[in-house]
């Protein structure tokens, strides 16, 4: 007991004497920096002062001998002046005496030394330059000393002063024992009377309050009585207060017993009540789990406090529970963790939880105590989040992929003018069974095609311009099933049978007729090609009516809502479609075939994008081994189709109208200009929009103009017909592009260019759209030229 009350005394004493011996050792060590070097650097400049003074004292003896020769005008006399310069040595010499520890030595410019205070003084001045030094270090008689000189020029002496290095220092030295000594005297004599005034006015009243305190702990409750008026007096006043409220008030000690209990409680009820899961786990365990925790598991407590932690954890995340949340030993630092796992019920329900745990000791052992809540809601919100994000980026890829096919579909078109165009002409001027048709007509077909691929490219990106009309599918169905395309593929696949089931009455549709086709088109060969042991590929249409929000493949990710649909299906008993390989059918040139040789990854692709451009919707089912079946959902029309035109031979489209041709290409305008100006048409040609609105400044409005869209540099199709409208007010128009944004045609069909065809463009196409055209202003046509 003793030694515990001494070893706290000292602890108290150490505590409160330390600070002050420290800041009296810091003040020594600064008052030790800062007095020591002035002092130093006084004592050196006293000491190259004197060496100074002596320099300049020996020249001026030198000058007085000098102006005593000159005053008698005895400079030329050489005894006298002999004479004068062994007195000015004898004097020089002289200053030793007067100033101490200093020696002087006189040097001739040829070295020789002609006088010295210290007999034979050994040195070789090499290095002596005339005029006056600075203080410089040399060796003397082997002893490193400092110098300073001056030179008389009449006598060519160096006045040299120089002391050595021992006596240079001495004082130095000195100096900086005497100051170490005093602060180090005054620290000394500062801590003794610290230490003895902290004894009398601290020590003894500590000691006596360490004392008074262990008596309460025993239950004595004696009273100081210190009648001080400084801190220590405040704080045994303070105690006497203290030992005197225990004495009058043992009962507040029960008070407060009583409140820890009441806190106790209140902590009870708010972990119990909490809507927070609460827990503690001990050695893979629950010890504790409020109500919250026992309602969402399902069991019991008792049923819980049996069971290992990861029973109640789902089997796939387990090994993270086990590693994160119940792997703490206790060597790491207490660090909370945060996850998120799947918990399951007692009644096998599969749900997800968020844990904030802290590891901690209880009873000596370490518990983890966590806080958790059930997220299972925000989990399923947040997977569909990321869904729609996917959707995002995939939309994001086609916009990206558009800008960059759109810009090299424009390039193609224009490349492909010539390649399409001028075959139709030759052939136009070639009879039948001439040899060279042979050779033209695959130039033809290969442009075609490449114009085809360029339109699948664009209908991909949905940046192609789409002119819709009233159609029928089953039209659309038969006239596929009677072309040389279909016959060409049953060629390729003749043990796969074609079989269609076309409802009659079925309903029209508002669509792209050579998009419509090219999606039947790529459905039966997909079908054909997954089919490679032969079977039967089924083409239906009907009609259908939705009456509830009908969800479609998980691939598009929408639901049909309530309407009247055309319905055309495929179906085919092939291979099927791997389950990994549905959700990425649609992605562009994503393809399982041979990309070159018997896929280009464009097909389907280009089948979303039309049904997405017609406001459709799809759904598939496929199963591997079994087959595929694709559902095409169109919004129907009762709209009745109107009457077909069958007179389609070029001589119904010749003409005599002028017409005015806008393209920056030249190979279009050249093609253009020999197919219609074969036709008997009068045609104008310019290369900008600029100047197709000076031509008509010029030249006033004329029958047609064949407005291309987009031209670079200067202004596109659309302000180019602003302008010129604003001028001539009617202007009949057409628009000729193979790419364009599709809301910058649409206004300038709005402003009044009815018609749009598709470039690369053949004679035919562009021959019945001019004429067409012009009779509709004319009124001698109501239908609008749709894209062939």
């Amino acid at each position: 007991m003793f030694q515990g009350r001494l070893a706290a005394r000292n602890r108290v004493v150490l505590s409160m004497i330390l600070p002050i011996l420290l800041v009296g050792l810091t003040i020594t060590v600064v008052s030790v920096y800062f007095w020591t070097k002035p002092v130093i650097s006084f004592i050196e400049k006293h000491t190259e002062t004197e060496l100074e003074l002596a320099s300049d004292m020996g020249i001026q003896k030198c000058e007085e001998r000098l102006d005593d020769l000159l005053s008698l005008r005895l400079e030329n006399d050489h005894e006298m002046v002999e004479s004068a310069r062994t007195a000015a040595i004898q004097q020089v010499l002289r200053i030793q005496g007067k100033l101490d520890n200093i020696h002087l030595i006189i040097v001739e410019d040829n070295n020789t030394i002609v006088g010295s205070s210290v007999p034979e003084v050994k040195w070789e001045p090499s290095h002596l330059a005339r005029g006056k030094s600075s203080i410089i270090r040399d060796v003397i008689d082997g002893s490193p000393v400092r110098m300073h000189y001056r030179y008389f020029p009449f006598w060519n002496w160096h006045i040299i002063s120089y002391i050595h290095e021992d006596n240079y220092t001495g004082p130095i030295d000195l100096a900086k024992r005497m100051v170490y000594l005093v602060c180090l005297s005054v620290l000394l004599l500062v801590t003794a009377t610290v230490f003895l005034l902290f004894e009398d006015l601290v020590n003894k009243p500590l000691k006596r309050i360490i004392h008074a305190a262990e008596g309460i702990a025993q239950g004595r409750y004696n009273k100081l009585k210190l009648q001080r008026q400084d801190e220590i007096g405040q704080v045994a006043q303070a105690f006497d207060t203290m030992v005197q409220s225990l004495e009058e008030d043992k009962d507040w000690i029960q008070a407060i017993m009583s409140k820890l209990k009441e806190s106790e409680e209140r902590y009870r009820l708010l972990t119990e009540n909490s809507l927070a899961n609460i827990m503690m786990i001990q050695d893979g365990r629950f010890i504790y789990a409020n109500r919250a925790t026992i309602a969402v598991s399902g069991y019991s407590a008792d049923e819980l406090y049996r069971m290992e932690v990861l029973e109640f954890v789902h089997p796939d995340d387990r090994e993270l529970v086990r590693e994160r949340i119940l792997g703490w030993t206790g060597d790491e630092d207490l660090v909370a963790v945060h996850h998120e796992f799947r918990y399951l019920t007692k009644q096998g329900e599969t749900r997800w939880l968020e844990m904030m745990a802290v590891p901690s000791l209880y009873k000596g052992k370490t518990v983890m105590l966590g806080h958790a809540m059930d997220i299972t809601d925000r989990v399923i919100a947040r997977a569909e989040q990321a869904e729609l994000e996917k959707k995002l980026q995939q939309a994001q890829k086609m916009e990206a992929i558009g800008a960059v096919v759109g810009a090299v579909a424009h390039d193609l078109n224009n490349i492909l003018a010539g390649v399409v165009g001028y075959p139709d002409l030759l052939l136009l001027q070639i009879p039948e069974g001439n040899p060279l048709r042979k050779y033209i007509l695959p130039i033809q077909e290969s442009g075609q095609r490449a114009a085809a691929i360029v339109q699948d490219l664009l209908t991909m990106v949905r940046k192609g311009v789409v002119v819709k009309e009233l159609l029928n599918l089953n039209s659309i169905i038969d006239g596929y099933l009677r072309s040389p395309e279909f016959e060409k593929m049953k060629k390729l696949h003749p043990s796969v049978a074609i079989e269609a089931n076309l409802q009659a009455d079925l309903f029209n549709i508002c669509g792209s007729l050579i998009h419509l086709r090219k999606t039947i088109a790529n459905l039966v060969l997909n079908a054909a090609e997954a089919s490679p042991e032969g079977g039967v590929t089924r083409i239906e249409t009907l009609n259908r009516y939705i009456d509830t929000a009908t969800a479609a493949s998980l691939e598009v990710g929408v639901s049909i809502p309530e309407g009247e649909y055309t319905v055309l299906c495929i179906s085919d008993q092939g291979v099927g479609i791997p389950k990994e390989d549905l959700a990425r059918i649609f992605e562009p040139f994503y393809t399982k075939k041979v990309m070159g040789r018997s896929g280009t990854g464009l097909g389907m692709p280009v089948v979303l994008s039309t049904v997405q451009d017609h406001a459709g919707y799809i759904s598939i089912h496929s199963v591997e081994g079994q087959g595929t079946r694709f559902e095409l959902y169109f919004p129907a029309t009762r709209e009745n189709l109107p009457e077909q035109q069958t007179d389609s031979s070029l001589e119904t489209y010749r003409g005599s109208e002028t017409l005015l041709i806008v393209d920056d290409v030249k190979e279009q305008r050249e093609v253009a200009r020999e197919m219609l100006g074969g036709l008997g048409y009068k045609v104008n040609l310019v290369p900008s929009g600029e100047e197709a609105v000076e031509f008509f400044k010029k030249n006033g409005p004329v029958d047609l103009l064949i407005l291309d869209m987009i031209m670079d540099p200067g202004i596109d199709g659309l302000e180019t017909y602003r302008r010129i409208i604003a001028l001539r007010p009617g202007q009949k128009a057409i628009i000729a592009s193979g790419y364009s944004e599709t809301e910058r045609v649409r206004e300038t069909q709005r402003l009044g260019a009815h018609t749009c065809i598709v470039k690369p463009f053949t004679l035919d196409k562009l021959a019945s759209a001019v004429r067409k055209e012009l009779d509709r202003q004319a009124g001698r046509s109501a239908g609008t030229v749709s894209k062939a």
